[in-house]
């Protein structure tokens, strides 16, 4: 039998894997989530997987979880995606400024690194490369304010826009020509070289008013 020390960190290890799974772009919004087909997909019991259904509800990641009603992924309608966009708004402008206090030499490392990745897929419009380093520039954005708390909260966060942007954009989202996709993805990059320009010059007040912009951008 596990103990409660071994258990625990199983249990963990299961909600990150359905997490990712459950945004991973293979469900559409408003599908319904199953027990047993998450089981037999992640190759585990029901049971860790009903209590990260059940947190994933607390958390507001998930809709339902009553007797007999499931759980189902949002369908993410406009004002929730605004309400989603703001919320990351407010937090990450937090954790940017909190950065530009504790980040260290190996968080602005990471952060060009990741940068000069992105440099080499500008004009890859829709490319999953490039989508994937943008979610890591905004993680590591995130580990460099060195909050926990933010850090986990923004985890989450970054999980559900990198799904309505990137992966399940809304119908209502126009398609840009390739000239504006290119140009868009300039901005990007621009934007991101300023933020770690102005964390390693520990300006918090021009850091917050950059990130501020690039999350409202990046909402259509």
């Amino acid at each position: 039998m596990a103990t409660i020390e071994t258990a625990r960190p199983e249990r963990e290890s299961v909600y990150d894997r359905l997490v990712e799974l459950v945004f991973s772009g293979d469900y559409a919004p408003g599908s319904k989530l199953t027990e047993r087909e998450l089981a037999d997909e992640l190759q585990v019991s029901r049971i860790p997987v009903r209590e990260s259904l059940a947190k994933m509800v607390a958390q507001g990641l998930l809709l339902g979880g009553g007797r007999r009603e499931g759980v189902r992924l949002r369908k993410y309608m406009p004002d929730e995606i605004r309400q989603l966009y703001e919320f990351r708004q407010f937090l990450e402008a937090g954790a940017v400024r909190s950065a530009t206090k504790y980040a260290k030499a190996a968080d602005l490392d990471r952060l060009e690194a990741i940068c000069q990745e992105m440099d080499q897929h500008v004009g890859e419009y829709g490319s999953n490369v490039w989508a994937q380093l943008d979610h890591a520039f905004h993680e590591a954005l995130a580990q460099a304010s060195h909050n926990k708390r933010a850090i986990q909260m923004l985890r989450l966060l970054l999980t559900e826009c990198h799904y309505v942007f990137y992966l399940r954009p809304s119908r209502q989202r126009r398609e840009p020509s390739p000239e504006e996709a290119l140009a868009w993805m300039q901005v990007v990059q621009q934007e991101h070289r300023q933020l770690i320009d102005h964390i390693l010059a520990r300006e918090a007040e021009e850091a917050e008013d950059i990130i501020r912009k690039h999350i409202i951008a990046q909402r259509y």
